[in-house]
């Protein structure tokens, strides 16, 4: 139940990985259960029967699989803990205890949402991180996109602000208006004046902003009345931190004579760096998934064959 397990842990303490959809959930009668060290009744078993689409580590034949995970039966709550719906679609990494699938981390967050819709393969190979695949499933859309939370779209950790930036323009140009509308969001609270995006949706685009459930445009548009100085204050910690997503992000600004000034410096600091938004007078790089990764997106977004 430790909070403090990392990501890699979660991994590496998982001899099954699942992704699939929750089909019901429900509370276990095990009367005289308990967790060591706590009362009779503070602990409950959570049953979560699970329809299985893709298997990313071990081997299971069945279509429908329990999953059980220890929760808190009693008192108030607070923390980074598991929420899961009936219907949604999830990565279950788990582990095998006395013939049933138990969550590698009871409580604390081990269960993540997978927005993208349903897959039958991750991006790229073995070759890769796991971590990293998964990140980058979360932002191909496929049946069933349906985005929600970019806080939540990079479980792992793997890819980083300025990566997540990229696919966030890319989205910006999807067909589908849901995902124009996700994407250009997404990149507005990536970072400061990541907000070009807004003059790019239409009108009926502009309508729909809150349906994700995230907040009016007014914050960010407040962003563009503040003065230079206090933009310029976001490359001078970054600088100090050494942090080069931030800095990248930077190369990025919707503001002509800060993105200037912003790739002097970086292209000062990280001569030989090329995944930035330089030279000032280009548009920002934007990116899509595929099945081979995330590669640059050239114009409008291609369709069927065209991104096997």
């Amino acid at each position: 139940m430790t909070p403090e397990m990392t990501k890699d842990q979660m991994l590496a303490r998982a001899d099954h990985i699942f992704i699939g959809v929750i089909e019901k959930q429900e509370h276990e009668n095990w009367p005289l259960f308990r967790v060591p060290g706590y009362s009779l009744g503070d602990w409950a078993v959570f049953r979560m029967r699970v329809h299985v689409e893709m298997v990313l580590r071990g081997t299971e034949p069945r279509s429908v699989v329990d999953i059980y995970e220890i929760i808190v039966n009693r008192g108030g709550v607070s923390g980074d803990w598991n929420l899961t719906l009936d219907g949604h679609r999830y990565l279950f990494p788990v582990r095998v205890e006395n013939g049933r699938y138990h969550v590698v981390r009871d409580w604390w967050r081990s269960i993540f949402r997978i927005y993208s819709g349903k897959h039958s393969r991750l991006p790229m190979d073995d070759g890769h991180p796991l971590w990293e695949r998964i990140g980058l499933l979360t932002w191909w859309p496929a049946e069933g996109a349906g985005f929600g939370d970019s806080n939540r779209m990079d479980p792992g950790q793997a890819l980083g602000r300025w990566r997540a930036a990229k696919l966030a323009r890319g989205l910006v140009r999807h067909p589908d208006r849901e995902t124009r509308v996700f994407g250009c969001q997404a990149l507005v609270y990536s970072g400061p004046l990541q907000d070009e995006c807004w003059e790019q949706l239409s009108s009926e685009d502009r309508a729909i902003w809150s349906a994700h459930g995230l907040a009016a445009p007014d914050q960010f548009l407040e962003q563009r009345r503040n003065p230079d100085r206090a933009i310029m204050g976001f490359w001078d910690r970054g600088a100090s931190e050494n942090d080069v997503n931030t800095l990248r992000l930077l190369t990025t600004v919707n503001r002509p004579t800060l993105r200037r000034e912003f790739c002097r410096l970086f292209t000062q600091r990280f001569p030989n760096d090329h995944d930035n938004g330089c030279p000032a007078d280009q548009s920002p790089p934007a990116t899509i998934v595929t099945q081979d990764g995330d590669v640059p997106l050239i114009g409008t977004w291609p369709t069927g064959k065209d991104i096997k």
